[in-house]
């Protein structure tokens, strides 16, 4: 890594519920000015700026805010960061409305503790999609790389010159719930993401930071499951064209061995983007 540049991995632990505990990963890239890729929940300014102090840094020298996506555990302190900072802040087309008014996203995406989580919208400064190249200093070159699935918009960013691929929530995490919204966007996301040159280090939001070998085994795990979900849905609705929902999601939950799975909705969401699909061909 050029001197005088670091990167800061930052953990974040909160709450979606009493009993339901999370973690996030926001990141700090630290040269001339700081550049953050997402902001965690809100109240992660502050453990940001803990971070950057002991660094010998501070809240004031970010530069950039980078959102991966629209979701609450990553735009949720960028509006304190921003307010501090005045830094620009980078976002795709198809996310920003819910950036730009939390108020929206609720209506649309409900999920306990929304507002706990996200307690301010924040203005997009700059619009980024697919290939773009993004030269924020001299060996900070960020470009974007399209991974919609989790959410509409969701982008991922590659350090150039490090080769450090910052993958938001966009690559499940084996044993964890998958998340998205389109079953399709998401496994040519992993696929696209699979075929990427140049990394050597995988930093995820909802896991931790790891090497290209692990890093590539947990892309093709990822995969392979929202493979088979996708397999079963289609499966069940080859035989059984005309079932409604809730029986399709019990069955496919059945196939798959995921019972304990039924009564979630984060779940029901995904394998309702598959049903949509399968339908729409």
């Amino acid at each position: 890594m050029p001197l005088g540049h670091e990167l800061h991995p930052i953990r974040v632990d909160f709450a979606v519920t009493q009993d339901v505990r999370r973690f996030v990963y926001l990141y700090a890239i630290a040269a001339r000015g700081v550049h953050v890729i997402d902001s965690g929940v809100a109240g992660a300014e502050t453990a940001l700026a803990d971070r950057l102090r002991s660094a010998g840094r501070s809240l004031d020298e970010v530069r950039s805010i980078l959102l991966t996506h629209a979701h609450p555990d990553h735009i949720g302190g960028a509006s304190r960061i921003k307010d501090a900072s005045h830094a620009t802040v980078f976002a795709s087309v198809a996310d920003k409305p819910w950036i730009e008014d939390i108020d929206l996203q609720f209506a649309q995406r409900p999920i306990p503790n929304f507002y706990g989580l996200v307690n301010q919208s924040v203005l997009v400064d700059r619009v980024v999609a697919d290939g773009a190249v993004l030269p924020l200093e001299d060996g900070v070159t960020l470009r974007v790389v399209d991974a919609s699935g989790h959410s509409a918009g969701s982008v991922c960013f590659l350090w150039v010159e490090q080769g450090v691929l910052f993958t938001g929530d966009a690559v499940p995490v084996p044993g964890d719930i998958p998340i998205y919204t389109s079953a399709s966007a998401s496994i040519a996301t992993l696929r696209r993401l699979l075929a990427l040159d140049g990394v050597t280090t995988y930093m995820s939001a909802w896991d931790e930071p790891c090497d290209a070998e692990t890093g590539k085994a947990r892309i093709r795990s990822g995969l392979d499951h929202l493979v088979q979900i996708d397999d079963a849905v289609r499966a069940f609705l080859a035989e059984t064209p005309d079932a409604d929902f809730d029986t399709t999601y019990a069955c496919v939950c059945a196939a798959l061995s995921l019972t304990h799975l039924t009564d979630n909705p984060l779940f029901r969401t995904s394998v309702a983007a598959n049903v949509r699909e399968v339908r729409a061909q």
